[in-house]
């Protein structure tokens, strides 16, 4: 009885410690992939930051001051021009701070799943029975519609052909 209970003892603490190892392994996995994507963000970030500027430096070479209405002058639209109000009433910017893995998981499953279920619905009301017989009654109201053109055309065809073969022979007769 001894060895047996010492046998299960020993199976059961190494099990423990394969279970804990392999814990530890894929937590070590896991801080060396986050280390790599926090330097990837950073680097596209600064990346960024150097696009920006060029971008802005290349905005003020073309266009060094935006063009300015004048008073006698009918103005639509103010799609080009600087709006005040639009920079007063922009809402506060918000601090930069890095996402948390369950509130990232959190967008990018909520905005999938809205697409999924937009593009579900979409495909359910296209696919529906109204829609499908007003489809079928559109087609057989198009191929009434070329059928009765195609017999316009044939008719219209041979009578321009009867005219033409009448003109012929009428000139012949007539030389």
């Amino acid at each position: 009885m001894d060895s047996g209970l010492g046998w299960l003892l020993a199976v059961g603490a190494s099990a423990l410690v394969v279970a804990l190892l392999a814990g530890v392994a894929v937590a070590l996995s896991a801080r060396r992939a986050r280390a790599r994507l926090e330097d990837q963000l950073a680097a596209s970030r600064e990346e960024l930051a150097t696009v920006q500027k060029r971008l802005d430096g290349l905005a003020r070479r073309l266009d060094p001051a935006p063009p300015r209405a004048t008073p006698q002058e009918f103005v639509i639209t103010t799609a080009g021009l600087p709006d005040t109000r639009r920079e007063q009433a922009a809402p506060p910017a918000v601090p930069d701070r890095q996402l948390t893995t369950r509130e990232f998981v959190s967008v990018a499953l909520g905005e999938s799943l809205v697409t999924i279920a937009s593009f579900g619905y979409g495909v359910r009301r296209a696919l529906s029975p109204e829609n499908r017989n007003r489809i079928a009654f559109e087609m057989r109201r198009e191929v009434r519609r070329a059928r009765k053109q195609r017999k316009a055309d044939l008719k219209e065809a041979k009578r321009r052909l009867r005219a033409e073969a009448f003109v012929t022979d009428t000139a012949e007769d007539a030389a």
